[in-house]
C-alpha cells in the first residue's frame, strides 16, 4: 500500500493515539483482519509526516554541527547547538521526542496484534519486518541525539514509565530489532519492494541501517560485513543519471530511485506534502513563503571542492542560479537577505521548478536512508580496520576505493581522474560531508570520530558566525534530554551527562 496513502486513510482514533500510558480510543473493535493490520501499520509512520518530525524536527539538532545555523530568533535551540545549556527547553525538541515514541508504540502495537490475525505468510512477514525496522530506525535516531533511551516492550503494556537504558543497552536492542526485521525480510526474500510499495523498507534498509548502528558502535568488522550485504547484493545503484545523478535524486523524477532504501513518500499531487523545503528557503525570495529557519554555513559551502556538483544541489549563495516557478534565477544579496550567512540550503526545494506560485508545502518526497550512505560505512570500515582514523588521518587504504569512489566520482559527473585509489580517513571525513549535507549526520559523526571538539573551536566568524564554541566531549556527547519528558516521568528519567548513558560502557 502506497505510503502516502496514510495521509488519506489513517483511522482517528490511531491517528489520537499520542501517549504510551493508555490505549488508543476504539481499538476493541480493531486488529481483525489482514486490512486493519496494513492501517496499523500506516499509523505508526504518520508521526513522520509532522512538521516536528521530518518536516523541521530532525533539522533542530543540524546547528549544533559546522555546516548550519539556526537563524532565526530560537534561544533555547541556539544554547543547544552552543553547547551553552545544561537542559533542554527546546519544544521542538520535546515535540520531536513525543512523536518519536509515538511512532514506536504504534509499531509495538502491530507487533503484538498482527500474530493473531490470519493473513498470508507473505503479508505477515513484510508487516512485521517494517513494524521491526520503525522501531530500530526511530531508536537509532533518538540514540544519536539522546545517547541511552527507556524502552518501551508490547510484552510489558504495564511497564510504561521506565527509566533510561544505558547507551551499550540501548544498541544492542536496535541491534535486536534489526536482526528480527532482518529475518522476516529474508523469509520472503525482500529485496526490493513493489511498485506500490516504493519507499517502504526492506532488506536493503535493513541491513543498510543495521551497517550505521555498528559503525556509531565502533564495531567496525560488523558494520562491513553488514554493508557487503547491500552491496553484494546487487539490487541498488547510485542515481547516475545524465551525468549528475545527484541533482537528479533530489528532483521530483528521481526521489524514487533505488538510491532510496527509506524514503517517505508524499502525495501524488505536490503542494500537499511534507514542509522541509519551506523550512530552509529564503522569505525575502518566496514573498513570504520561506520559514528560513536554519542558513548554510561559508564553511559547508567551502567544503565542496571545484566541481563537485552536489553543492549547487546542496545550498546556494550570491550570484548562483536557482530554478524555481518555471523560471532560473541569479540569486542576489538583497534576494535572501534574510538568510544571516549568505547561503540558502536548497537541498529539497527542486519541487519548486514544477510549481506554479510559491507554497508552503512543496510535497516532495524525503529520503531517510540512502545506498551511498552505505557505501561511505563500507569505506569508513576499511579505514579503520586497516589501521586509519582519528589517530591516523592521512594513511591510504586501498581496500576502501571502490565503495569510496563510487560516491566521489558521482559527484564529479563521472570524472574517473577524481578517484582516490587509497582513501585516508581525511578524504571520508570531507565526503560524507559533502554527500549527507542537511541529512542529520555530520554533527554525530563528529562527535562519534572525537573530531567535534577540535573542529568547533577552530572556526572563524567567516566561515561560521558563531565563530569558535567549546565543545566538552564528555558533558556535550549528547543533547540533554527535554526537560518536559524527564518532568512527566517524575523525575525517573535523568539527565546528560551520567556514566554509561553517553558512553559504551
Amino acid at each position: 500500500m502506497k505510503l502516502y496513502k496514510i495521509l488519506f486513510i489513517i483511522p482517528l482514533f490511531l491517528l489520537a493515539s499520542c501517549d504510551l500510558d493508555r490505549e488508543p480510543f476504539g481499538v476493541s473493535n480493531f486488529w481483525n483482519n489482514e486490512a486493519d493490520a496494513w492501517l496499523g501499520l500506516n499509523a505508526a509512520y504518520e508521526p513522520f509526516y509532522n512538521e516536528e518530525g521530518f518536516g523541521r524536527g530532525h533539522f533542530w539538532a543540524g546547528p549544533a554541527s559546522d555546516d548550519m545555523v539556526i537563524n532565526r530568533n530560537k534561544n533555547d535551540d541556539d544554547q543547544l547547538t552552543k553547547f551553552i545549556a545544561t537542559s533542554n527547553a527546546s519544544g521542538g525538541q520535546f515535540s520531536n521526542w513525543q512523536l518519536m515514541y509515538r511512532t514506536i508504540r504504534r509499531a509495538n502495537d502491530v507487533m503484538a496484534n498482527v500474530p493473531n490475525i490470519t493473513m498470508s505468510d507473505k503479508s505477515r512477514d513484510l508487516i512485521l519486518g517494517e513494524a521491526n525496522f520503525l522501531c530500530a530506525y526511530t531508536y537509532f535516531y533518538l540514540a544519536k541525539r539522546y545517547g541511552g533511551l527507556p524502552f518501551y516492550d508490547w510484552k510489558k503494556p504495564l511497564e510504561i514509565n521506565k527509566p533510561r537504558e544505558t547507551k551499550t543497552e540501548t544498541y544492542i536492542r536496535i541491534e535486536a530489532y534489526l536482526k528480527e526485521a532482518i529475518s522476516h525480510f529474508e523469509a520472503q526474500g525482500a529485496w526490493t519492494r513493489e511498485k506500490d510499495d516504493l519507499g517502504r523498507p526492506n532488506l536493503g534498509a535493513a541491513y543498510g541501517l543495521l551497517a550505521k548502528v555498528y559503525a556509531h558502535w565502533g564495531k567496525y568488522a560488523e558494520a562491513k560485513a553488514a554493508a557487503e550485504k547491500v552491496i553484494n547484493s546487487g539490487k541498488y545503484s547510485l542515481d547516475k543519471t545524465g551525468n549528475n545523478g545527484y541533482a537528479h535524486l533530489f528532483s521530483l523524477a528521481g526521489e524514487k530511485h533505488d538510491e532510496v532504501l527509506f524514503n517517505l513518500v508524499n502525495k501524488p499531487i505536490r503542494n500537499q506534502g511534507t514542509v522541509t523545503s519551506v523550512i530552509l528557503l529564503s522569505g525575502t525570495l518566496s514573498g513570504g513563503t520561506g520559514w528560513y529557519y536554519f542558513a548554510p554555513t561559508k564553511s559547508l559551502y567551502d567544503a565542496f571542492q571545484a566541481g563537485d556538483l552536489r553543492r549547487r544541489v546542496t545550498l546556494a549563495g550570491e550570484g548562483d542560479e536557482v530554478h524555481f516557478l518555471g523560471k532560473t534565477t541569479v540569486l542576489t544579496s538583497t534576494m535572501i537577505r534574510d538568510m544571516t550567512t549568505g547561503y540558502m540550503g536548497t537541498k529539497y526545494s527542486a519541487a519548486y521548478n514544477e510549481l506554479t506560485s510559491w507554497n508552503w508545502e512543496t510535497g516532495a518526497d524525503v529520503p531517510l536512508l540512502r545506498y551511498s550512505d552505505v557505501l561511505l560505512i563500507h569505506a569508513e570500515a576499511e579505514i579503520f580496520l586497516a589501521g586509519g582514523g582519528p589517530a591516523n588521518r592521512t594513511k591510504g587504504v586501498p581496500a576502501a576505493a571502490s565503495s569510496f569512489n563510487e560516491v566521489r566520482v558521482r559527484a564529479f559527473g563521472g570524472d574517473v581522474t577524481k578517484a582516490i585509489a587509497a582513501p585516508t580517513f581525511n578524504d571520508l571525513v570531507r565526503e560524507r560531508r559533502c554527500e549527507l549535507a542537511y541529512e542529520d549526520e555530520r554533527h554525530y559523526d563528529l562527535v562519534r570520530w572525537g573530531l567535534a571538539k577540535e573542529v568547533y573551536a577552530a572556526a572563524t566568524t567567516v566561515t561560521d558566525p558563531r565563530g569558535p564554541r567549546s565543545f566538552d566531549p564528555v558533558k556535550n556527547a549528547h543533547f540533554p534530554i527535554p526537560q518536559k519528558e524527564i518532568e512527566n516521568t517524575d523525575y525517573l528519567l535523568v539527565n546528560n551527562p551520567k556514566p554509561g548513558y553517553s558512553t559504551f560502557e
